[in-house]
């Protein structure tokens, strides 16, 4: 159970005694909200979210820094997840009381499981994830501060010293943090696989900390995630978000094995727009030409399955473009233009116009005498 005053998953319990009926709160004369002498469309908020609210503001107005006034932010929030100005003030108070972070931490993992996607909840981790992480670089040696600092992991991507160069406490202080908040996020993708705040915040940490291991094990639990949902757009979003990012660049070696991992998830599901947006998006990151990949998708019109696939033809069509501008001929502008007259006539219909489009434009490539 919650050490909290207030626990979220008790606010059906009518017997606790209101917070302004206690003593400690009699000094304070609690403001009401002005909408002004005509209130247009005044909202109707419940008699207990207007009474908190007036104390909150009364509070704030004073700028008092106390643990009454962080106990009001929990009870405020827990009321409305959503207002960012209780989440700025409570950050504030943790901030000015020292408060323990593991304590906060067990209430925020509370508030997400009751508010998945609140935007707030995970920014409020995030803010105290990196309060709590300068801290602790502020007590290392001047020269690993300034690598991995906040502005340093921003700015450059990866640290200036190489994560296996730091001591071996601090190795294991940082990645005992990171391991814990991506367990935080993938608990969170256990009900909502493509819950996008979840996902930034989980980009956030794999970034902030530096080029540690947890670069490399991101790939382990994408494939598992790919392996349960292979259209899971979010999790081949965080594969090219972890290529494109990390620590080991976009070497040859790397964009040969993301290639192949794309062509592998595209024979097993040829109709599955994700794996074939992902090698798209590799190779254009990579400056590879797409034309790199036409024997692949040729020898997947030989697979039943896959010849009714408008992704294939959709590459394949753009390969034959890019041939077509190249050699100027006849025949590499009709294999172009079949291209897109499937797409139009079968496999695409509701988007003919465009692909009509494609097919009219190809009459602007000027032909060579053969």
């Amino acid at each position: 159970m919650s050490s909290f005053p207030h626990d979220p998953r008790n606010m059906t319990d009518k017997n606790k005694t209101p917070f302004y009926q206690k003593p400690e709160w009699a000094d304070v004369v609690p403001l009401p909200q002005d909408d002004g002498p005509n209130p247009l469309v005044p909202i109707a908020y419940s008699p207990e979210y207007s009474k908190t609210m007036g104390y909150f503001r009364a509070i704030t107005k004073n700028e008092e820094i106390s643990e009454r006034a962080l106990e009001l932010t929990q009870i405020a929030i827990e009321l409305s997840p959503a207002n960012y100005t209780i989440w700025h003030y409570r950050q504030k108070l943790l901030k000015a009381l020292d408060k323990d972070i593991e304590e906060e931490l067990d209430w925020i993992e509370i508030m997400a499981d009751e508010h998945p996607k609140s935007y707030q909840i995970w920014h409020h981790r995030q803010t105290m994830i990196e309060h709590y992480s300068v801290k602790f670089f502020q007590g290392l040696p001047e020269h690993y501060q300034e690598a991995f600092s906040t502005t340093a992991s921003l700015l450059t991507r990866t640290p200036t010293i190489p994560y296996e160069q730091l001591p071996r406490s601090t190795q294991e202080f940082i990645y005992g943090i990171v391991q814990r908040e991506l367990e935080a996020t993938a608990v969170a993708f256990l009900t909502d696989s493509k819950n996008y705040h979840a996902w930034s915040y989980r980009q956030w940490v794999l970034r902030h900390f530096g080029a540690g291991s947890w670069w490399e094990e991101e790939f382990d639990y994408i494939d598992e995630l790919l392996t349960m949902d292979i259209r899971n757009n979010s999790a081949w979003n965080e594969r090219f978000y972890a290529v494109t990012n990390g620590p080991q660049g976009l070497s040859d070696e790397v964009i040969e094995r993301e290639i192949s991992y794309a062509k592998n998830k595209i024979e097993r599901t040829p109709n599955n727009e994700s794996p074939w947006s992902y090698l798209s998006g590799i190779l254009k990151k990579a400056k590879v030409p797409y034309s790199d990949i036409k024997p692949f998708c040729e020898g997947l019109l030989s697979l039943p399955r896959a010849n009714f696939s408008p992704y294939l033809h959709s590459a394949l069509l753009d390969i034959y473009e890019e041939e077509a501008k190249a050699l100027k001929t006849v025949e590499s502008v009709n294999k172009a233009k079949e291209e897109a007259i499937i797409l139009a006539e079968r496999l695409d219909t509701i988007r003919v116009k465009y692909w009509n489009w494609r097919k009219d434009r190809l009459k602007e490539i000027e032909l060579v005498d053969e």
